[in-house]
């Protein structure tokens, strides 16, 4: 489980501010930008750290996931306590560790090591000491006694392996099936062509395959546009199964980084291919769904952009309407009722009886409750 405190070095008690501090501070440490001309491995290893940045951000900036964020903690690490007489907190690290035991870190300087290792047992991160209650005298209520628990160690460095795939796409295997630049991402809540009704688990592994599959062959074809879109389309798929059937969980805000990749695929697609309003769509939601999650108003601000620009090009078009009208929805304050008079817009646009024409029902049932 990811320690969301110490990604972005902050302490549990944190406030907002400091939280949105870290956050900025951490992502321009991390710009991959600043790596131009450096290994892949590097820029991949940039690119990655960026990625656990921006989960911590969006789960940590959120006041009701992180509420249920630091009580999960705090059930997982009571329900990891050593049996026995002595008790002792088990945590994944010094933050999760001060968050059991509502203690600020001790930030002052460490005594010199003068030039020797440290011992095996040494506490890079101590807590400082608590207080020792004032005695009264006659009986005390709920008096606690001494917490003994064993020194912690903070791992210093972080071991990144880098994955060697062979590129063995000819002639090695079935390849995916390639898909007009017209399909964008599968819609989702539509029939799907399973023999029975799939598990989010069984989901989220199969698209998960896709996206594997899909990443191969951009990295052998990246000329060709198409590739590039059933990439974004595969990352689009494998995080939107998540958010319908698990929203606002942790394994959503994991994969929030997902929206960003596939958005960044559609934009290399677009420079492939100029005009294609179905993938200048797929792009807006990206957009759109990544700054809600985040909660940075600016993606969403250049996802409403993008929508804006594909109805301007394509009016009598029902996908950008719809994906303007997501967009929409996801800017704070959503603006619902422009949002339905969009998609019932769209519905005018479309045989009643498709795929398509379900999708837009149900966001106007969504939103007009």
């Amino acid at each position: 489980m990811q320690d969301y405190y110490e990604t972005l070095q902050v302490h549990p008690k944190a406030d907002g501010e400091a939280i949105q501090a870290a956050y900025e501070r951490l992502r321009q440490r991390y710009d991959p930008a600043k790596l131009e001309g450096a290994a892949d491995e590097l820029v991949e290893m940039a690119r990655k750290r960026r990625d656990e940045i921006d989960r911590a951000y969006a789960m940590l900036n959120d006041p009701l996931r992180r509420a249920n964020y630091d009580r999960e903690v705090r059930e997982r690490n009571k329900s990891n306590g050593s049996t026995g007489t002595s008790k002792r907190v088990v945590a994944a690290s010094p933050y999760a560790a001060a968050l059991m035991m509502d203690e600020a870190l001790d930030f002052r300087p460490l005594p010199p090591a003068r030039r020797q290792e440290r011992p095996p047992d040494f506490n890079a991160q101590p807590v400082l000491p608590q207080r020792r209650p004032v005695q009264h005298s006659g009986r005390q209520v709920g008096q606690r006694g001494p917490i003994l628990w064993l020194p912690m160690l903070l791992v210093a460095a972080v071991t990144c392996g880098v994955l060697v795939v062979s590129l063995l796409l000819a002639g090695t295997g079935p390849q995916p099936a390639p898909q007009t630049a017209n399909t964008g991402p599968q819609i989702l809540g539509t029939p799907a062509p399973f023999q029975a009704t799939p598990t989010t688990a069984e989901l989220v592994s199969q698209y998960d395959q896709q996206v594997d599959q899909a990443r191969l062959v951009t990295q052998n074809a990246p000329q060709n546009p198409n590739a590039w879109i059933n990439y974004g389309n595969a990352l689009y798929d494998s995080v939107m199964v998540v958010r319908e059937q698990q929203p606002d969980s942790s394994n959503y805000i994991e994969r929030l980084p997902r929206w960003l990749e596939a958005s960044n695929a559609y934009r290399e697609a677009l420079k492939l291919q100029p005009g294609n309003i179905i993938v200048q769509t797929d792009l807006a939601q990206s957009l759109c769904y990544y700054g809600a999650g985040i909660n940075d108003a600016s993606y969403v601000s250049q996802g409403l952009a993008e929508a804006q620009a594909a109805v301007q090009a394509a009016p009598q078009e029902a996908r950008p309407l719809m994906s303007l009208g997501i967009c929409l929805t996801q800017a704070n304050p959503p603006q619902t009722q422009e949002a339905i008079g969009h998609w019932q817009k769209a519905l005018t646009l479309v045989p009643a009886d498709t795929g398509f024409a379900f999708q837009l029902q149900r966001l106007i049932e969504q939103h007009s409750k």
